[in-house]
């Protein structure tokens, strides 16, 4: 699978509930953003990368990404990735969240072979499906839509319907850690010191 087939898109809704309401992707680490951690793996993966945000894309204009708001308020992250399906004009979409730093730089490659072979790919991390972690032909894309449309509001349970197996990543498991907590946070700082992510 080629960069100029995917569009990456970014998962930027979350309220950081945990983090005093901070908008989690824009907290600084070092001297940049938690997504531009994930953009810098994303981008030589893929054609272009859209930034889903649940409403103010104030903070995001400069990361030189396409920019999504929520169609609807208040969604979750199935919402917003249905409203950046709209302006993806590619065969494939790779989904991620805007708060895992630790993206993988092969992500793609390592979903390719069972998204070609089943339309989707979803990553599994060794202990539990990481369900915002797709790979997905535009054809099942639609279907995911047709679901959200029809009340669905939860990627797992697509996942489920579709009877869609996950991929196992186990090998990358650390590539999966979401920022959500400030111990997490300060443990992601520590790392950026010492020269690790």
């Amino acid at each position: 699978m080629n960069p100029d087939q995917v569009t990456g898109v970014i998962l930027c809704g979350g309220r950081g509930r945990r983090l005093g309401l901070r908008d989690k992707p824009l907290i600084e680490v070092g001297d940049k953003a938690l997504v531009v951690y994930v953009i810098e793996r994303l981008r030589p993966q893929v054609a272009r990368i859209i930034l889903s945000i649940a409403a103010d894309t104030k903070g995001y204009e400069c990361f030189d990404c396409g920019l999504v708001k929520d169609s609807v308020p208040d969604e979750g992250p199935l919402g917003g990735l249905v409203s950046a399906l709209e302006a993806v004009e590619t065969d494939w979409i790779q989904s991620c969240p805007g708060d895992a730093p630790n993206t993988s730089s092969h992500l793609v490659r390592l979903l390719a072979g069972d998204a070609q072979t089943r339309g989707a790919a979803v990553a599994h991390d060794g202990e539990q499906r990481q369900n915002l972690t797709l790979l997905l032909h535009r054809d099942m894309a639609a279907s995911l839509t047709r679901f959200y449309h029809a009340g669905g509001r939860a990627v797992h349970r697509w996942l489920d319907a579709e009877k869609i197996p996950a991929s196992d990543l186990s090998q990358v498991s650390a590539s999966f850690a979401n920022i959500n907590t400030p111990r997490e946070l300060a443990a992601f700082r520590e790392m950026v010191r010492a020269g690790q992510p």
